[in-house]
């Protein structure tokens, strides 16, 4: 190429590399983020015990980016990519924990599409020491019935759903809504969260329910969840109700956290009691979970947790990662772990 016609296309060049370049520019931010969370942990259920690598006992660990756009006037449009990973085998790879693109205006709020967290899952992770996470997640209880997640395809997260959420500035309130399409027999979501926070003061009450069977059954969940901050302490409290057709299981969640110095105290104590009228079911389960968190780093923790559910002469509630228990029997949790963000 001769240097005439190289400088006649230079222009076009600068052309395309400019496109290029605000193109790049016009993506306000994009951010790499992710945990890993593995510890060795001991349960038994029953008679039974194992010893295991144990993963998420603070966190679930994951692998995510996020980015942000500025649209102007108020307006920026977002997305959200995270999966879940197994550190201890390397598993992972796909996009299970959430998957959105959004639209939000600082004065309108946000509208959110894809794979999201139902704003009836929130209560159960915000109000409570230990969130979902580990032998001391008050999930173990709460969850579904007997504290199984897949009692419906709903209690943590849906597929093919559109969600609202409140700006901010409206003196403490906020809340989202959730609407989602079973696309099949099963899957269907209506639900919603309102919330007020100010100061020490956290609450939030959230309704749901979910085409949960192809005979049409409602998969319904309500609950009132609050914290309260007193300098050092923060108090924690929940109840939760989940029905379908004659069952029910209804919980309730006092806990506390206490910091001192680089560490964290954690204590709670999640009270169950499920009935149903065929076939006859009436029973009970508590579990008591003791913890501490030593902070390395703002992104590096140590950390250490005790919990024992007790069951009633027919409950059958325990720590899951072991095996079953037979009625009445018990469960026992210890793990030990590190936890880092990034």
């Amino acid at each position: 190429m001769t240097p005439t016609k190289l400088f006649r296309r230079a222009p076009l060049a600068l052309t395309l590399m400019g496109a290029c370049t605000g193109a790049a520019l016009a993506q306000s931010s994009v951010t790499v983020f992710g945990v890993l969370d593995l510890g060795v942990q001991r349960l038994t259920n029953g008679s039974k015990s194992v010893s295991l690598l144990s993963i998420d006992g603070m966190q679930t660990s994951r692998l995510g980016f996020r980015g942000t756009e500025d649209l102007g006037g108020g307006l920026s449009a977002s997305f959200h990519l995270e999966g879940a990973i197994g550190p201890d085998t390397g598993a992972g790879g796909d996009w299970r924990r959430r998957a959105t693109v959004s639209l939000a205006s600082t004065t309108a709020g946000e509208v959110r599409l894809g794979r999201d967290y139902t704003p009836t899952f929130w209560n159960i992770s915000r109000f409570n020491p230990f969130g979902t996470n580990g032998v001391g997640a008050a999930s173990n209880l709460v969850y579904g019935f007997d504290g199984a997640s897949g009692s419906a395809k709903t209690v943590v997260r849906s597929d093919n759903s559109v969600g609202y959420f409140l700006p901010g500035g409206l003196g403490g309130v906020y809340g989202q809504a959730m609407a989602a399409a079973g696309e099949g027999s099963t899957g269907k979501y209506l639900g919603m969260r309102l919330g007020y926070a100010s100061g020490p003061l956290d609450v939030a009450v959230s309704v749901s329910d979910t085409t949960n069977t192809a005979a049409g059954d409602k998969f319904k969940v309500a609950s009132l969840g609050a914290s309260y901050a007193l300098n050092e302490l923060k108090l924690f409290g929940l109840l939760h109700t989940s029905k379908q057709a004659s069952k029910k299981q209804s919980n309730w969640v006092l806990g506390a956290t206490y910091a001192i110095g680089k560490g964290t105290l954690r204590a709670s104590y999640v009270s169950a009691h499920l009935t149903n009228a065929a076939p006859a079911t009436d029973y009970k389960g508590q579990q008591l979970a003791l913890g501490y968190v030593y902070a390395l780093s703002k992104r590096t923790s140590l950390y250490g947790t005790m919990s024992r559910v007790s069951n009633s002469a027919t409950g059958k509630y325990l720590i899951p990662g072991g095996s079953s228990v037979a009625a009445g029997q018990g469960s026992r949790g210890t793990e030990l772990g590190i936890y880092h963000s990034f």
